[in-house]
C-alpha cells in the first residue's frame, strides 16, 4: 500500500475541498446583470479574479479556471469573495507553473483557455502549492484574514487556479458568478509571514440510520498564532469542536452551512509540541454508509484558519519534513491495536478504494491504542513495502 492509493493532502485533502452543500433553495436563473456581485479592490490594494459558468439542471460539478496573478510579488493580508446562488464555495490556489499549463501532470490534455470541469478533484492533476483564499459563505466571513503586519505571499505572475464547486437545484439552466479579492499590503508593512490552516481529516465514516464521530489530532511543529478559526462539515454534521492537546475547546460549532468564524483578539497562541484535536459529530436519516469526499453525498471534517508565522507542514497534519501524513486518528471502539492491524492487513488493495475499510477498522479502535495504530496506518500509506519497511510501529503496535 502507498500514499497514492490513499490520495491524502496536498493533492486530495485540498482537492477535496470545502463544499458548502446544497441547502434547499432553488438557484435564480435570472440573475440582474446590472448588479455588480463584488467591486474590485483599488488598483494599489488588491486584485479581483472572477469565473461564470453555465450549469444544466440538476447537475453537481466542480469547475475550474486558471487565471494569472500580476506581475509583481503579492503580500495578501485578506480575502472578501462573494458568490451567487448555484455556487457554493470558492477557493483560489497558487501553482508553481510559468505558464497555463495544458496537459495534467499524469499526461490528460485539458482546454485550459476557459473555463474548464475538474469534478475529479479540483487539483488532481495540476501542481498545486498552496491555498490562498476561499470561503463557503456566499455573502459571509471568508477564510483569510491576519493582523496589522502579517500576510502571505503570492509570487509575482503565479498561475492561480480558481475552483468553484456547483449545485443546480432548479429544472432550468444557470451562469452563477463567483468573484474573490485578495487585497494586500506592501512588502515593507510585513512583519510576519501568515498562512492557512488546512487540516482534513480522511477517516470518516457514518454509518446507515446511525451516528458516529470523526476525531483527528495533529500536530504543530513551531509556535503559532491562530487570527481565526472555522469548521467544515457536510449535512450530516450536528456538532464540532476544536482544542489544543487536552485543554477547552477553543472552537464549537453545531452547524454544517453558513459556518461561523470566529477571530481572536490578540490571537490564539499555540505552543510547538501542541496538538491541534479536533472531532465532527455526524448522525444520518440515510440508507447506506457515508465516507469521506467531495461531493454532497459524502462527508468532510476540516479544521480551517489563518495563522502566523507560516509552516507548511503544521498547515497540512505533515510531519516536521514536509513529507508524510502525521495525524492520529481516535478511534470509537474497544478493539487492542494487534486486532486493529489484522485488520487493516487483511483488506484487499485490489478491491477497490482502501480508504473506507481502512476507516472502518480504525473506527473500531480503541482509543488508547489511537497513537500506535495511527503510525501503522500512516507509515503502510507511505511505503511501497509496508511489511518490511513498518517493522518497527508494527512490533509496537502487536504489543498493544
Amino acid at each position: 500500500m502507498n500514499r497514492s492509493l490513499l490520495a491524502l493532502p496536498l493533492g486530495a485533502a485540498l482537492s477535496l475541498s470545502l463544499v458548502a452543500c446544497l441547502d434547499g433553495d432553488d438557484a435564480d436563473p435570472s440573475p440582474d446583470p446590472d448588479d455588480v456581485l463584488l467591486e474590485p479592490p483599488a488598483p494599489d490594494q488588491g486584485v479581483q479574479f472572477q469565473m461564470t459558468t453555465t450549469l444544466e439542471p440538476g447537475v453537481e460539478a466542480e469547475h475550474c479556471l486558471f487565471v494569472r496573478g500580476p506581475d509583481r510579488e503579492m503580500w495578501v493580508t485578506r480575502d472578501e469573495v462573494r458568490f451567487e446562488k448555484g455556487s457554493h464555495h470558492v477557493l483560489l490556489y497558487e501553482t508553481d507553473y510559468d505558464q497555463i499549463p495544458t496537459v495534467t501532470e499524469d499526461g490528460v490534455a485539458v482546454d485550459t483557455s476557459g473555463v474548464f470541469d475538474c469534478s475529479q478533484g479540483a487539483t488532481q492533476g495540476w501542481r498545486i502549492t498552496k491555498l490562498v483564499g476561499g470561503s463557503q459563505n456566499g455573502d459571509g466571513e471568508s477564510m483569510l484574514r491576519f493582523p496589522p503586519g502579517v500576510a502571505m505571499p503570492v509570487r509575482a505572475g503565479a498561475v492561480l487556479l480558481m475552483n468553484v464547486h456547483y449545485i443546480n437545484a432548479s429544472d432550468q439552466p444557470i451562469e452563477p458568478e463567483a468573484r474573490i479579492n485578495v487585497y494586500t499590503i506592501p512588502e515593507d508593512e510585513v512583519v510576519t509571514e501568515g498562512d492557512l490552516l488546512f487540516l482534513y481529516n480522511p477517516l470518516i465514516r457514518v454509518p446507515a440510520q446511525g451516528s458516529s464521530r470523526a476525531r483527528w489530532r495533529c500536530p504543530v511543529h513551531h509556535d503559532i498564532t491562530i487570527a481565526n478559526v472555522q469548521s467544515h462539515m457536510h449535512a450530516r454534521g450536528i456538532g464540532y469542536a476544536a482544542r489544543v492537546g487536552d485543554g477547552e475547546p477553543f472552537y464549537e460549532n453545531d452547524a454544517w452551512a453558513n459556518v461561523d468564524v470566529r477571530s481572536f483578539e490578540p490571537g490564539l497562541r499555540v505552543t510547538a509540541g501542541s496538538t491541534l484535536d479536533y472531532y465532527c459529530d455526524y448522525r444520518s436519516s440515510e440508507d447506506h454508509d457515508i465516507y469521506q469526499g467531495a461531493r454532497s453525498t459524502d462527508e468532510m471534517c476540516m479544521l480551517i484558519g489563518s495563522y502566523y508565522p507560516a509552516d507548511p507542514s503544521t498547515s497540512r497534519c505533515l510531519d516536521e519534513g514536509g513529507q508524510d501524513l502525521a495525524g492520529e486518528w481516535v478511534g470509537e471502539g474497544d478493539a487492542s491495536c494487534a486486532d486493529t492491524m489484522g485488520c487493516i492487513l487483511s483488506i484487499d488493495l485490489g478491491a477497490g478504494d482502501p480508504l473506507p475499510p481502512i476507516t472502518e477498522c480504525m473506527d473500531a479502535a480503541d482509543p488508547a491504542v489511537s497513537r500506535e495504530a495511527s503510525a501503522v496506518v500512516r507509515c503502510m500509506m507511505s511505503s511501497a513495502d509496508p511489511v518490511t519497511a513498518c517493522a518497527e510501529p508494527m512490533a509496537a503496535c502487536q504489543a498493544r
